[in-house]
């Protein structure tokens, strides 16, 4: 008797031999329960991706802890829909001042056994953060029983660290506070707590990263997080139509930092700054000024009296999402900003003209530190010393 195979299983057959045991055991891989603690917009918008690609075969959950400027999520449509449970996760923990003295309405210890009550029956496997310095972020790992964790990039910070690294005695002295708060929550754990900088913990078994060939530090394991990765997740928002509205012509956009406030630049000087940029943006070019979140707003309200054809962007969504939402986007300047980093992994393709990433760090002499500097040049950041060159660059 002849027994002849369906097309079915030599079309199997054929799949199973086309692919490579590294991919068959990534595909057959059991489902994973994931935690992603976040503090930022920044940080909303990487576990989103990551959860709706590299994860979206897995059990999501995620936490909100201590979010810089929380009150303004909820009013914009596009946070308020990242932060939701339709974003890809099976529930969202809003923690709020978690473990802070800032909480009067609980005891340390009880906010630790909602926590445990509310998260610890979850079975969590793995957890993603984005600071591993954050002492409520890493207690609260050490409350769900958990003494690794994943880590996500933080910004241009997550790829050097040995300038910011705290002294022997700043670093004990920390330890020393985090392992009190620890103990006053009841909190039992042996995870080894960091205080020495961001992205040092021993407890991180490696890094997710939008470029991990461009780190200047040592991590267990990087893994990257693709432009297919992004493009998944921009293609589901684009789905449900909250991608913001591209601009209607030619677009400079200019991002801030609190560099006034930091008192490395007087308003003069930056006022300069913006007068010379306007002065060489391309004919019909708008010119956009996106406020940082710790701007002062006297800083803000000077530009809008004495800049009337500059353009305020009062919006808070992270600006990577503006790169991947438009087309008419020409070029993004600031002066170390992370988003200058993720201009090249964000921007749509372009057939001619590609987004220009600009850092006016070396025209305006406030020079970037040199791991710093490479690091953004390595990823497409131009730095030019003079107005000339700043105008070649807007003509290309």
């Amino acid at each position: 008797m002849v027994v002849r195979y369906s097309e079915d299983v030599l079309h199997c057959e054929r799949i199973l031999k086309s692919i490579s045991m590294e991919d068959y055991c990534i595909a057959v891989r059991e489902m994973k329960k994931n935690l992603f603690i976040v503090n930022t917009p920044y940080h909303l918008l990487t576990c989103f991706i990551l959860a709706n690609s590299l994860f979206s075969e897995d059990e999501n959950y995620l936490s909100l802890i201590h979010p810089h400027g929380f009150s303004k999520w909820s009013k914009d449509m596009l946070l308020s829909y990242l932060m939701s449970e339709n974003a890809g996760y099976q529930r969202v923990f809003s923690l709020g001042n978690w473990l802070s003295s800032r909480n009067k309405s609980k005891s340390y210890r009880q906010q630790v056994l909602d926590v445990q009550k509310n998260m610890g029956n979850l079975g969590i496997e793995q957890v993603f953060l984005g600071s591993d310095i954050d002492p409520q972020n890493q207690l609260l790992v050490a409350s769900l029983g958990l003494t690794k964790f994943w880590r996500y990039e933080d910004g241009l910070f997550s790829y050097y660290n040995a300038d910011r690294c705290r002294s022997w005695w700043h670093a004990h002295f920390h330890r020393w506070r985090l392992r009190l708060l620890q103990y006053i929550s009841g909190i039992k754990t042996s995870i080894n707590l960091n205080t020495i900088t961001a992205s040092a913990s021993t407890a991180g078994l490696g890094d997710y990263m939008y470029a991990p060939d461009l780190l200047q530090r040592y991590s267990p394991e990087t893994r990257a997080i693709s432009k297919e990765n992004i493009d998944t997740a921009m293609q589901i928002l684009q789905a449900k139509n909250l991608l913001p509205v591209d601009f209607t012509s030619p677009t400079v956009l200019f991002l801030s930092q609190p560099l006034i406030e930091k008192g490395w630049f007087t308003q003069v000087e930056e006022r300069k700054c913006l007068e010379q940029v306007l002065s060489v943006c391309p004919p019909n070019t708008q010119l956009i000024y996106k406020p940082h979140p710790n701007d002062r707003a006297e800083k803000i309200a000077y530009y809008k009296q004495n800049f009337p054809q500059l353009k305020l962007s009062y919006s808070i969504i992270p600006a990577e999402i503006i790169f991947a939402s438009s087309e008419n986007l020409l070029a993004v300047i600031s002066y170390q900003s992370t988003a200058l980093l993720n201009v090249r992994c964000f921007s749509r393709p372009r057939k001619v003209q590609q987004v220009k990433a600009i850092s006016l760090s070396d025209f305006a002499n406030s020079p970037v530190l040199p791991p710093y500097k490479k690091i953004m040049k390595n990823a497409g950041v131009l730095f030019p010393s003079s107005l000339t060159d700043i105008q070649e660059i807007m003509s290309r």
